[in-house]
């Protein structure tokens, strides 16, 4: 099933994410949450969403990458139907997608190093020493002399921002999707992010930035294809801005 996956790749290449009349149940506080809404990503895009908050990003997120199941709806990446796949190929598919989490999702028990390496090892054919190269060459890129020693509870906040970046982007992902991903050190980020995100988009991949901010979402130096933001519970391309 996975080389499905892999044809659909070569095949529909323009189209990296489609999330099309989807419906998301959940709850916040307690409250019930029920957002509406389509989105896609194509090769080079830069989409900017804005939320509410960063629960709405979160939800958004996990659909986009296959870690939630709408309550109506569809997904697909690089032509697949998540509902209609394995979980071989969903894992496969996941394994093409990076991601700046605001939660951080962070690993206690290992290393910043090991945190920043752990998807890429499981899902990449490129070797251990390659993987270290590429990742300190994203470090530099994003203004950290190399990847910080230690545990991430031990790492300066907006060094840590920075690491998720450098996981967000390592292993070469068709779809990367951030949440917040300037968060607590917009000024000192967001040039860096802007350069990273040209050179991934080059390359063909599909880049989704979701942010509370409505300055975020506003700024013009940030080149976005397009804009979509969620009021009432709606997510809807917003088109001249």
């Amino acid at each position: 099933m996975v080389t499905a996956a892999i044809r659909a790749d070569r095949v529909a290449e323009e189209r990296v994410l489609v999330v099309e009349d989807v419906t998301i149940s959940d709850t916040d506080d307690g409250h019930p949450v029920r957002m509406h809404g389509s989105i896609r990503a194509d090769t080079g895009d830069l989409i900017i969403i804005q939320v509410a908050d960063l629960h709405q990003a979160e939800l958004w997120a996990d659909v986009a990458s296959g870690v939630r199941r709408p309550s109506s709806g569809q997904v697909s990446i690089l032509g697949n139907d998540l509902a209609t796949l394995d979980d071989e190929t969903r894992a496969w598919l996941r394994g093409r997608i990076g991601r700046v989490f605001s939660r951080g999702n962070w690993l206690d028990r290992l290393s910043l190093l090991d945190n920043i390496l752990l998807a890429a090892r499981h899902h990449s054919e490129r070797d251990e020493d390659d993987l270290k190269t590429k990742a300190s060459a994203l470090a530099a890129a994003f203004g950290l002399p190399g990847i910080p020693l230690g545990m991430p509870d031990g790492i300066d906040r907006i060094d840590l921002q920075r690491a998720a970046c450098v996981r967000a982007f390592l292993g070469s992902p068709v779809l990367i999707i951030l949440e917040d991903p300037t968060y607590a050190a917009h000024e000192v980020m967001l040039k860096p992010l802007v350069d990273v995100i040209r050179a991934a988009r080059d390359r063909g991949a599909a880049v989704m930035w979701f942010s509370p901010s409505l300055e975020i979402w506003r700024d013009r130096t940030i080149p976005a294809t397009r804009r979509y933001q969620v009021a009432a519970n709606e997510l809807m391309e917003v088109e001249g801005h």
